[in-house]
């Protein structure tokens, strides 16, 4: 027995990692769901398709803040808490709030403009975008440094504070889209000023610039990478919406709110990745690649595994979550965003691999050319079909562009070892 605890030890760093990662994620998705389940009962069908376009925005901004400011954290400071660590995520954090106040001027012009429906919506996003990307923010500086209890903890201060407010809401007959999604947003506020004293730093807005200049060789290939993944979900909901109306749009979404504990796989662990594969990097290439096989196939399993289990429950609990207008849509393509679902977020170890090699060239590429697949094959699917040829014609492009992306992880690995 004393010839495997050096390997039971070196198991139970990453599996600790790892179960902090799902359990936070699980917090965060959680939270999601929550807004999501109560929007679409408080919502038509249509007011619904405004506030999953409205969400889109939100993931945009949020995946641009990773790219400038979390991203290269992960990538260059993963390890212990060190002088260089707590610099880098004053750097880091005070980069994410000015990209959220960035956000919340770029989204309350946008409801300014007349004739844009479900303003509220847009504006509860808007004026909450700062608290939304800090949150997000601290739990990674969290995780860099293998802290994903603080990371939980975090969250667990949001989901509180949001289901607190949402009590208020109820309990006046406050509840409208406007005052549940500010609600949701307003939580996030919170447990941004709590991550403050968590992490035992503040931002530091000094630091912005040095922070962008060191990581320019990075950030504006995260940023591309990071736009394509949510201006190609923003472009092709709005292409479905104008090729099936949106009907189409919020059948889909209500789907992926069903499926939320497959985000809660699918993030969680990419919360992690990064610095697992950067930690499996120094030790050999074989390790690197065993690790992100690992993490793809982990969560492409228990993502179909959660599809499964969701198809075999009744529907009145569907009904239940969603409201009958809104499930009738999402159950008839229930099976094809599982599959886009579950092929979407098996690519996530080939991205661990190529973030580790800083391999961001090779990321830009597969995201762009994987955009115009996803683009072209769900637009197409729904002016051909309607929202089923939509939602398959998705699940088909996401196949493709998983097999894209191991690829490309093959061949990054192959030139580092070539050029080190």
């Amino acid at each position: 027995m004393k010839f495997r605890r050096p390997k039971l030890r070196r198991l139970a760093g990453p599996a600790g990692r790892a179960s902090w990662g799902l359990a936070d994620q699980g917090l965060s998705s959680l939270s999601n769901l929550a807004v999501g389940v109560v929007v679409a009962r408080s919502s038509t069908v249509a007011d619904f398709g405004i506030y999953a376009l409205a969400f889109g925005g939100y993931t945009i901004a949020l995946n641009v803040s990773r790219a400038v400011s979390t991203e290269p954290l992960a990538v260059r400071h993963s390890g212990d808490r060190t002088p260089e660590w707590q610099r880098a995520v004053r750097a880091s954090t005070a980069t994410a709030l000015l990209t959220g106040l960035l956000a919340m001027v770029v989204g309350l012009a946008i409801a300014a403009f007349p004739g844009v429906p479900s303003k509220g919506v847009l504006i509860a996003f808007a004026v909450t975008m700062p608290g939304l990307l800090l949150q997000d923010a601290w739990r990674w500086a969290f995780f860099v440094v293998g802290e994903g209890n603080k990371a939980f903890v975090n969250d667990l201060i949001w989901l509180l504070a949001m289901l607190a407010i949402f009590g208020g809401l109820y309990l006046t007959g406050t509840t409208s889209a406007f005052s549940l999604t500010f609600g949701w947003g307003l939580g996030a506020v919170i447990a941004a000023i709590a991550g403050r004293f968590q992490a035992g730093v503040s931002p530091r807005r000094q630091l912005i610039r040095e922070w962008v200049q060191r990581n320019w060789d990075l950030s504006p290939k995260y940023v591309g990478e990071m736009l394509a993944v949510s201006g190609t979900i923003q472009v092709y909901m709005l292409g479905i919406t104008a090729a099936a109306g949106l009907v189409a749009t919020a059948g889909i979404r209500g789907a992926q709110v069903l499926l939320g504990p497959v985000n809660v796989l699918n993030q969680g662990i990419r919360m992690i990745s990064v610095p697992e594969a950067a930690r499996a990097l120094r030790h050999s290439y074989r390790r690197l690649w065993l690790v992100g096989l690992a993490i793809s196939f982990g969560v492409g399993a228990g993502a179909l595994a959660w599809g499964a289990v969701f198809l075999l429950l009744p529907a009145v609990v569907g009904r239940e979550l969603l409201g009958p207008g809104v499930w009738t849509q999402a159950h008839s393509v229930l099976i094809p965003v599982i599959l886009l679902q579950a092929l979407g977020a098996s690519n996530a170890g080939a991205f661990a691999i190529m973030r580790a090699l800083t391999a961001a060239t090779r990321g830009l590429r597969v995201r762009l050319i994987s955009s115009v697949i996803l683009i072209t094959c769900g637009i197409g699917g729904a002016y051909l079909w309607g929202p089923k040829g939509a939602a398959w014609g998705l699940a088909g492009a996401s196949f493709t562009t998983l097999l894209l992306w191991w690829n490309e992880a093959h061949r990054a690995i192959a030139a580092h070892r070539r050029t080190h």
